[in-house]
């Protein structure tokens, strides 16, 4: 090529910000990515990309503080570069001497949002968790949607599954907004992939859509009803809606006489949320409660789920189970001879029609140290790690390993969560970034990116709308200062000595007893793409051909169907155990928290993901900090105009930011972002670019019990406009 001549290429890969796993098309030029667009020649999602995909690009070039050498915290609290092998040495050396000292319950993992889609290190984050013997796992699922877990727990799981969006003919979604997030199945109702062109698809095929959520949200044009509550009255309006199911005997009887007990107790726990009590509560219309109802009753297949909204607010463990047992009473689930439409594709999955009774987890042990309580589907609840790292007893955590997150503003509460790390004999952030926990790391090592690895595509196996399969090697090299996060845990492993088995790992599954794996050498270490071949064993699609096929694979298959329960099948969903009915009876005598005006509730944007993206140009462009947005009205009356300071205050903490006005907000609710800002804010919201909603919840007052959830939504709010500002 001549001189100044530049060289562009075109590689096909896939997204790894969400569930969704958008294939794309990235071009680059001498080795940097430059610009990417959706690759729809095989993507079951036609051709489509978020606002996220674009902005990993400059992501992974550096932007938003991209870290290229890791760091090491000296003792005057200053970082300074060190190689990763010198500091896998060290992590190494002092995690062997903590569990000499204090055994495997010394150590912690906490696996962040980033973790998610890095499939090899998040397995190898689970091998090494599993050598080490300890129960300490902890994610950002027991932050966000752990309620729905309890509700796994107590109420028990149809084997199943639930009908995909385009099979039903009435579905309901509760505090959630997949048209942003692209977070859907198993919980919340969308296709995470293209969500409104799904949506679409199902109204053109005469699906209703019925949204419960304070706020108009975007994934709101499709709904053919909308109903804007107040916040935190979720289990009060899925218990009446559940009190008309009864009332007017429309639930499935023959679904709930061969698959549920406790309809009895159902039935009289709920006799006092009527429709006119719920409508009270949450300020709605109580013909808006009798025609949700009516649709549900009404559908032959139902679906009934819910967001992070009902999980973030207040009797979170009880909102989730309440819309649980509406989709229950309504039979939503796939039945014998239903179509399965993806059973999966690197692991193919047998849909059958019965039900994992209710495991309560919760009782058995391993124990928290602070708190009497287990695991839910095999993790901690993450809001009990300073409890956890405080706790008076030789089985605290000493030593804490966040791979990919943030806890320390994920958690909420910084002036309790922040003096339990600072506790830490040894804290190691494994990321791209100086978030707000890895200012305090003892060490805070480089990761490689997305575009950089290899990976394969498990994360959205059995979420795909259909069969889909897609297997990609790094598009660029990574860059000579970082590590990959697969080689960080079995760089510890080599190490230390401690040997480990490479497996296929699913939720529901305990790591240490799936039979067979891959054993690793520790004197060498694996090849990634040989890690994805033996992922890739199950698949009908051989692996050549999935290296071959870099667009990814839609395989011809034959059409799978839910087969029948095995004779003698006594599997029951548990409606209204004890301890569901005492907390119907808590929720109906609760009174408003009195003195604040408003109740803040959050929200999700496109162009960010939690942490991620929030500093990027674009998202800076739009938002250059996260505004307080509230009903015209309210600000109205409140004497409080456009783009004013506020101080927001609960009975936790205040925070002050700017004002926006959002007619789609009902009144009487303040709608913002979390993951936004610094830990604690200086007092100049511009300067910081942002406020910690964290700063206004608390990790001991008001939280669940089993999950120890705090309130991060339907907060009881003031808002104050600056004076002289």
């Amino acid at each position: 090529r001549g001189a100044g001549e530049v060289t562009t290429t075109t590689v096909r890969s896939f997204c790894r910000n969400c569930s969704a796993l958008c294939p794309m098309e990235i071009d680059v030029e001498d080795g940097r990515m430059v610009r990417a667009r959706p690759d729809g020649s095989a993507s079951p999602y036609g051709a489509y990309m978020c606002p996220k995909g674009l902005a990993s690009i400059a992501f992974h070039n550096g932007a938003e503080g991209r870290l290229f050498a890791s760091l090491k915290r000296g003792d005057d609290g200053r970082f300074a570069p060190i190689a990763a092998d010198d500091a896998l040495d060290e992590i190494a050396a002092k995690l062997g001497a903590l569990l000499a000292e204090h055994g495997p319950r010394s150590v912690a993992v906490y696996h962040g949002t980033g973790a998610y889609r890095s499939v090899l290190g998040g397995l190898m984050e689970r091998a090494f968790v599993a050598a080490l013997g300890t129960p300490n796992f902890f994610s950002t699922m027991t932050i966000d949607q752990s309620a729905k877990w309890v509700t796994m727990a107590r109420l028990g799981t149809m084997a199943s599954g639930k009908h995909a969006l385009r099979d039903c003919d009435v579905a309901l979604l509760a505090g959630g907004n997949p048209v942003v997030t692209h977070q859907g199945a198993p919980f919340a109702l969308a296709e995470s992939g293209a969500p409104g062109k799904g949506f679409e698809a199902a109204r053109a095929s005469g699906c209703k859509v019925i949204l419960v959520d304070p706020r108009r949200t975007e994934t709101a044009r499709y709904a053919d009803l909308l109903i804007q509550p107040l916040p935190g009255h979720d289990a009060a309006i899925f218990g009446a809606i559940a009190h008309i199911l009864l009332r007017n005997g429309t639930y499935d009887r023959a679904f709930v006489e061969r698959w549920c007990n406790g309809l009895d107790d159902l039935r009289a726990a709920l006799a006092p949320f009527t429709p006119e009590l719920a409508a009270a509560r949450a300020d709605v219309p109580v013909e808006q409660i009798e025609l949700a109802a009516k649709w549900l009753g009404e559908g032959h297949r139902v679906y009934a789920g819910s967001g992070t909204g009902p999980s973030f607010s207040q009797n979170s463990n009880l909102n989730d189970h309440m819309i649980e047992v509406v989709n229950a009473l309504c039979g939503g689930y796939r039945r014998a001879g239903d179509r399965v439409r993806n059973p999966g594709t690197l692991k193919r999955r047998v849909a059958v029609e019965m039900v994992v009774s209710p495991s309560r987890s919760f009782e058995r042990e391993p124990f928290c140290v602070s708190e009497p309580v287990g695991q839910l589907l095999g993790e901690f609840p993450s809001a009990l790690i300073p409890r956890e790292i405080m706790a008076d007893s030789p089985n605290r955590i000493r030593a804490l390993i966040v791979f990919g997150g943030d806890p320390l503003m994920a958690l909420g509460d910084p002036a309790a969560a922040l003096p339990a790390f600072e506790h830490l004999d040894l804290l190691v952030s494994l990321d791209c970034r100086m978030n707000e926990t890895a200012k305090r790391a003892h060490y805070v090592v480089a990761t490689s990116q997305p575009f950089e690895r290899h990976e394969i595509s498990i994360p959205g196996d059995s979420l795909y709308p259909e069969p889909f399969v897609q297997y990609t090697a790094p598009v660029v090299e990574k860059p000579a200062g970082v590590i990959h996060d697969w080689a960080f845990f079995w760089g510890l492993a080599a190490r230390m000595g401690t040997g480990l088995t490479f497996k296929y790992w699913n939720y529901g599954l305990r790591f240490e007893d799936i039979p067979g794996g891959l054993p690793l050498d520790l004197e060498t270490p694996p090849d990634p793409e040989e890690l994805c071949r033996f992922l890739a064993a199950d698949c009908p699609v051989p692996f050549e051909e999935l290296k071959a096929k870099s667009s990814g694979v839609r395989p011809a298959t034959a059409p799978q169907f839910v087969q029948a329960a095995p004779d003698g099948e006594d599997g029951r969903l548990e409606l209204c155990p004890p301890d569901v009915a005492a907390e119907l009876a808590a929720a109906l005598g609760e009174v408003e928290e009195a003195g604040f005006a408003f109740r803040l509730i959050s929200r999700r944007v496109l162009h960010a993901l939690n942490g991620a993206y929030r500093d990027s140009a674009e998202m800076r462009r739009r938002l250059p900090v996260n505004f307080a947005w509230m009903n015209p009205d309210d600000m109205a009356a409140a004497g409080i105009e456009e783009g004013a300071l506020v101080d927001l205050s609960s009975r936790h903490g205040a925070l002050r930011t700017r004002a926006r006005a959002e007619a789609r907000l009902r009144r009487g609710v303040v709608s913002m972002t979390h993951m936004f800002g610094p830990l604690v804010g200086s007092g100049d919201v511009d300067a910081d670019g942002g406020a910690n909603v964290g700063q206004l919840t608390s990790l001991s007052e008001g939280v669940q019990s089993i999950n120890f959830m705090p309130r991060f939504s339907g907060i009881p709010v003031n808002v104050a406009r600056v004076i002289g500002a």
